[in-house]
């Protein structure tokens, strides 16, 4: 049975999981997890692996069967439109598994507390703790998405022009994504015009450009199942104020030291430290109102987070934003936001070549 090395270096790590923790199984109903143990897509709640030392095994609508079973030979694949829980678990026993681990912070309720009352223990997310280092192919990956990413920002600012609703730029920015391959955006695109850009969060309107006006476009795409992360900020018009350029400097600034603080064996929080540092010492530190950065892979938001809250060092294959940022409410603001993987030999930028 076909197995790619990729994979089988996932299971290897569940299994080893489950030797160190004496489990005769795992299930995995988390289907971005399911997504990272075996490449294919399913909807959540629509699948459940059973990881054990002799092989795999899912149960899954039965429209899924022949397909996945075609897709992923060395896992038992079976049909069940009903309770998948319930079958998933019936078939544990007959293969005489008696301690089954699960992530109950990613079942749902009902399944939690019905694998619960069936013996099933509670573990860690496993999942999401392997899914911080990138293998090699990951890393491919997301430069693949990442550099679309960047061409759909080579492509629409020049074609940004006065009079254009936000909205209008999201919809050819998503356009250009889309034809090029990208499978969704990575989450809502944002595109902010003028004061908007003081909220770091806005929400994509009909505010129409102005001659004079602050650009931030904050977008991503999913390109061979993996997100893309950029932002970029700029004046569109001639009269550019004193105080957006220098804001944009400092920001700029805060971005390029918090990506060569960006080292194996260097502290999350002290990355968020060398960015928020320096646009405190500008006297900005107020208008810096949120982390770093954040893990992308799979999902959007994955750990380790550049942040003060968090314990993580930074390992070989991680990948992480920064993404520093200065928002002058009722004005305008600025962040500038690039992805990057770290190396033994420092970080490197995915965003671009």
């Amino acid at each position: 049975m076909k197995i790619d090395k990729y994979a089988q270096t996932k299971l290897n790590a569940a299994r080893r999981y489950m030797r160190e923790h004496k489990l005769d199984g795992i299930l995995v109903t988390d289907n971005v997890d399911q997504l990272y143990l075996a490449g294919f897509f399913f909807y959540a709640g629509e699948t459940i692996f059973l990881i054990h030392a002799k092989g795999m095994a899912a149960v899954t609508r039965k429209l899924y069967v022949a397909p996945f079973a075609k897709y992923a030979p060395y896992i038992d694949v079976f049909g069940e439109d009903a309770d998948r829980t319930k079958a998933i678990i019936q078939y544990a026993k007959k293969l005489g598994l008696k301690r089954i681990g699960f992530d109950f912070a990613k079942a749902s309720y009902s399944s939690g507390n019905f694998l619960r009352k069936n013996g099933c223990v509670e573990i860690p997310s496993l999942f999401s703790e392997l899914r911080k280092a990138k293998n090699e192919q990951e890393i491919k990956q997301l430069r693949a998405s990442n550099r679309l990413a960047y061409l759909t920002y080579e492509y629409i600012k020049p074609r940004i022009k006065t009079g254009m609703t936000e909205c209008e730029v999201a919809a050819q920015m998503e356009y250009f994504m889309r034809i090029h391959g990208a499978k969704a955006t990575s989450f809502y695109t944002i595109v902010a015009f003028g004061e908007n850009t003081g909220n770091p969060h806005h929400e994509t309107g009909l505010r129409k450009l102005k001659t004079n006006d602050a650009v931030l476009i904050d977008f991503g795409c999913v390109y061979n199942d993996y997100c893309a992360d950029m932002t970029r900020s700029w004046w569109h018009g001639k009269k550019e104020p004193a105080e957006y350029t220098k804001i944009w400097k400092i920001v700029k600034k805060a971005h390029d030291e918090g990506i060569k603080a960006a080292k194996v064996g260097v502290r999350c929080k002290d990355v968020d430290g060398v960015a928020r540092g320096i646009i405190t010492k500008a006297g900005y530190g107020k208008y810096f109102t949120h982390r770093t950065g954040h893990g992308v892979g799979l999902d959007i938001h994955e750990e380790p987070c550049n942040d003060q809250t968090s314990t993580h060092i930074l390992e070989e294959g991680n990948v992480t934003s920064v993404e520093p940022g200065i928002y002058l409410p009722g004005k305008y603001g600025v962040r500038y936001e690039d992805l990057i993987v770290t190396t033994k030999t420092g970080a490197k930028i995915l965003t671009r070549k």
